[in-house]
């Protein structure tokens, strides 16, 4: 059961269900005109008419055929089917399943036979099945329930398996054992500075030296590199472009210098920011067992016409699971990049330039554009959080089919900023670092933003529940302000967010933290964030954390050329000795 989502075809309908109990999002009801077979966990589609299914990260090429079945007559002309396979194709998630038949003539048909004969013996469909899909079904998220709530056990316990996984050295150390070291073109060493993850177990990083890699946590090694792309003090092919303010309010005192972030989408695509302005794309092209990381450009909307004028400088960026880009820019500006699907989706490398559309966000009016440091997206809430240098948290709708209140213009528009927050009102901090967090709760789901301060303070600021109702902008509520003790030491680097409101935190003080929030009470001064646990060992560089999809694994920078693993699916647990 590797896909995403799994797919219940009974009668004419097919119901997609997320197994992880996300909400799906952008999700399609899609009615597959036949009478499907299921068989003690497959799903067997008998082929001919041609279905197309997109799921958020991959597309599922289903066929299927009306022939003999006693529900429907199929027409004479049977020329449509003949472009296609009659094998039948299944697919399986359940560990038993068993469906009633449709009928007995059914059964003893040609087409019924052939298909039964190309199921496996102990799979095949039974006449008397033990009960009905639906107590398979309940079972079945009784399990993932069970799985859900021991791995959320897990990350608050600190019970994980932890391990690097992989170094970027791997050619410098290996022409260090062939003593090539000393060439003037070898490979330097290098540093890990930013990483994400894509579809996991693909991750990419940026590093000191400006180079950008994508390497495999399983195996353990560097599948491509571009080196030298962005600017660094090791080279001088392009101009620095970082003022020096806004260097001290990313990093602090400890700059260890080079890409200012990273983010992967999907298995091959990968976008960085250097210090020297704008967004450069990559493709990662497979062929076998080789791979090339291939440049594929530049956002020429972040570049300005005037010759001689530096690109705008690209402080964060985050792909939603659309393959849509969010940039947080220095001049106070969200942005994002829309990509053509058949790049996003397919295997290609080829992209034009031409083809991106970015869209500029209207930002806050009342004062002016402030930097932004940090943001996120929360794809259930079709909106988009970022912090400034000014120490505001802003909260952007991105909803699609719906006017919002615009707080730029004061008037209802298709996107804008919907909420302002400033926890650092009294020492006049920076916000460094944000994210979206939530709980469940017995009225449905509650949410609120985690903001890091330069000043090494989190606060923590529920949504207000009845946003959605009023509409009138009044989205952050004072009296659900919380405040986590004790504070980090130096800045706030980065900040993500498990279910049930846990709350990963690190900071220049090289540990990163675990802290228990209390989202959706009416009285939150009786219930302070409660700290968990922490992990150390880390180096003060350390710039940025992150989870995965699946919610299982914890990835990091921070131990100087090597990635970090922290995963808390493969805790065991161990037997006291006696």
């Amino acid at each position: 059961s590797e896909e995403e989502y799994v797919g219940i075809i009974k009668n004419t309908t097919l119901c997609c269900f997320d197994i992880h109990g996300r909400r799906m999002v952008n999700y399609r009801l899609v009615h597959i005109l036949s009478l499907c077979v299921a068989a003690n966990g497959y799903i067997a589609l008998l082929p001919s008419h041609h279905v197309s299914l997109k799921t958020s990260r991959r597309s599922t090429q289903l066929h299927s055929l009306y022939e003999n079945h006693p529900h429907w007559h199929w027409p004479d002309d049977s020329s449509s089917s003949d472009n296609y396979s009659k094998e039948p194709i299944f697919y399986n998630d359940f560990d038993l399943i068993a469906i009633e038949q449709e009928s007995d003539q059914f059964w003893e048909s040609p087409s019924a036979k052939q298909l039964a004969s190309s199921i496996p013996a102990n799979l095949r469909p039974t006449k008397t099945p033990d009960t009905t899909i639906s107590d398979f079904l309940n079972t079945r998220i009784s399990q993932v329930t069970k799985d859900s709530r021991q791995l959320l056990k897990n990350w608050r316990n600190g019970h994980t398996k932890s391990y690097g996984a992989f170094t970027i050295n791997e050619q410098y150390l290996l022409n260090k054992e062939e003593n090539k070291e000393d060439d003037p073109d070898s490979i330097p060493f290098d540093w890990v500075r930013r990483v994400d993850i894509g579809q996991y177990p693909r991750v990419a990083c940026g590093s000191a030296h400006g180079s950008i890699f994508v390497a495999d946590t399983t195996s353990k090694q560097v599948m491509g590199a571009a080196r030298a792309v962005h600017y660094s003090e090791h080279s001088d092919e392009y101009t620095n472009a970082l003022d020096e303010q806004l260097r001290q309010y990313i990093y602090g005192e400890y700059d260890g210098g080079g890409v200012l972030d990273v983010a992967m989408f999907g298995k091959n695509i990968v976008a960085s920011a250097g210090r020297e302005g704008g967004v450069k794309l990559f493709k990662l092209l497979e062929d076998g067992n080789q791979a090339e990381l291939v440049p594929q450009g530049d956002v020429q909307a972040l570049i300005p016409l005037i010759t001689g004028a530096l690109p705008i400088v690209v402080t964060c960026m985050k792909f939603d699971s659309y393959g849509r880009l969010y940039l947080g820019c220095c001049d106070g500006f969200l942005r994002i990049v829309t990509f053509p699907q058949d790049f996003v989706f397919g295997d290609g490398a080829d992209l034009d330039s031409q083809d991106l559309h970015v869209t500029v966000v209207p930002h806050w009016s009342e004062q002016a554009p402030s930097p932004i440091l940090s943001l996120d997206v929360s794809e259930e809430l079709e909106m988009v959080v970022t912090s400034h240098v000014n120490g505001n948290v802003c909260l952007y709708s991105m909803k699609e089919h719906e006017d919002v209140y615009n707080m730029a213009s004061g008037r209802r528009e298709h996107v804008g900023v919907i909420g302002v927050w400033n926890p650092f009102t009294a020492d006049e901090s920076y916000a460094r670092s944000v994210t979206f967090t939530s709980k469940e709760s017995l009225h449905g789901h509650k949410h609120a933003v985690v903001v890091g301060g330069g000043n090494g303070e989190v606060w923590v600021n529920d949504i207000y529940p009845e946003y959605e109702e009023s509409n009138t902008g009044e989205v952050f509520v004072d009296e659900y302000v919380q405040k986590f003790e004790p504070n980090h030491v130096g800045p706030v680097i980065s900040l993500c967010s498990r279910p049930e409101g846990l709350i990963v935190s690190v900071g220049h003080d090289g540990m990163l933290r675990m802290t228990q929030t209390w989202i959706g009470l009416k009285n939150p001064k009786k219930a302070t964030p409660w700290p968990l646990y922490g992990l150390g060992g880390y180096k003060k560089w350390i710039g940025s954390i992150c989870v995965d999809d699946e919610g299982k694994r914890l990835v990091s920078d921070g131990m100087d050329d090597a990635v970090i693993v922290h995963d808390f699916s493969a805790y065991e647990k161990k037997e006291e000795k006696q």
